[in-house]
């Protein structure tokens, strides 16, 4: 009988670990949640009788954890991932594979977010609400991606609402900051309005934001690859030193493209309005009483004489002094 690809043979399960152990192999689709890894905290007391045990850095949440592209990430920026979310079989296998090389203070859940309740997820990582550092993730993008033709007619694709859920995640664990990611089309669809409706629940949901289009060949990627990114900063930490989460400046942002949104109706791009640098652009920053600004498209120096391309096109003739928009997996 052939093997679903999905499952993990005991061959395939990594050796025990004192940080964390399996305890399940995945299914090729998750339903109902079910823990895959669990976290094992040493029984270490301090010197109050307290629990005490060791992080390589600031807990995270991750949320729509895919093969760990964004989580592996986010680990060598220095944080540590103390629980992953997926709904793919084969990503969890992934996952799972590549422990405890990666991901070692990670516990798993395979399931649909929509009938996992933040409590299991802040169990399994041994978090309480308010303490994890930050919660990060990619909601499905193909309802927004303008590869899609049913995306152009604003036609309800049911993968969106799990933006929504991610945003009851981000609510009831109340991290200090939160890191999203998608696809540009996030940004267009529905004439904007998505964006505007994602926007104002976030914020809502006692967040500052700050968002933008980044493209990863900006940041020493070979490949053009743009995405929207939304940062948040939970309230109360924005109001104590009146700092917020923001994009990381790409070197080659046309200051051209910052300029034209910083007039615009006079509406401040930063946070620190007497230090900002437009060589260095953190992002839009969100006012839900002020109209939705719509951040510039990266620009490609050297390129169409250096104005903002929107990336609506996928497939065109290439360069030899360019990289790739896209990269095929091997057949």
């Amino acid at each position: 009988m052939k093997r679903d690809k999905s499952t993990l043979a005991e061959s395939d399960l990594p050796k025990p670990w004192p940080e964390a152990r399996v305890v399940a192999t995945p299914k090729r689709q998750g339903g109902a949640p079910e823990l895959l890894v669990q976290r094992q905290v040493p029984d270490i007391a301090g010197p109050r009788n307290e629990e005490v045990f060791y992080l390589p850095g600031q807990p995270v949440i991750s949320l729509f954890a895919g093969a760990g592209g964004m989580d592996l990430g986010v680990e060598q920026a220095g944080f540590c991932t103390l629980v992953q979310h997926e709904w793919d079989g084969y990503a969890c296998a992934t996952l799972i594979a590549n422990r405890p090389r990666h991901f070692r203070h990670s516990a798993l859940i395979q399931g649909d977010l929509r009938q996992t309740p933040t409590s299991m997820l802040l169990a399994a990582a041994g978090l309480r609400v308010g303490e994890a550092a930050l919660l990060c993730g990619g909601p499905p993008c193909q309802g927004f991606s303008t590869a899609n033709a049913k995306s152009h007619s604003g036609a309800h694709d049911v993968r969106n609402d799990l933006v929504y859920e991610y945003l009851r995640v981000v609510r009831e664990a109340k991290p200090k900051y939160f890191l999203m990611e998608n696809v540009p089309g996030f940004v267009s669809f529905n004439k904007h309005e998505y964006l505007r409706e994602f926007l104002r629940a976030a914020h809502d949901s006692y967040y500052e934001l700050v968002y933008g289009l980044v493209d990863a060949c900006e940041y020493g990627v070979p490949q053009y690859r743009c995405r929207f990114i939304c940062m948040g900063t939970r309230r109360d930490l924005a109001e104590i030193d009146g700092s917020l989460a923001s994009l990381p400046g790409p070197e080659n942002y046309h200051d051209n493209d910052l300029k034209k949104l910083e007039v615009y109706q006079s509406m401040p791009l930063f946070h620190h309005e007497d230090e900002r640098d437009l060589r260095h652009a953190p992002g839009v920053r969100y006012f839900p009483d002020r109209e939705l600004l719509i951040p510039p498209a990266p620009v490609r120096h050297g390129m169409d004489g250096g104005r903002s391309l929107r990336y609506q096109e996928f497939y065109r003739r290439l360069r030899a002094e360019e990289p790739d928009r896209l990269v095929e997996a091997p057949r």
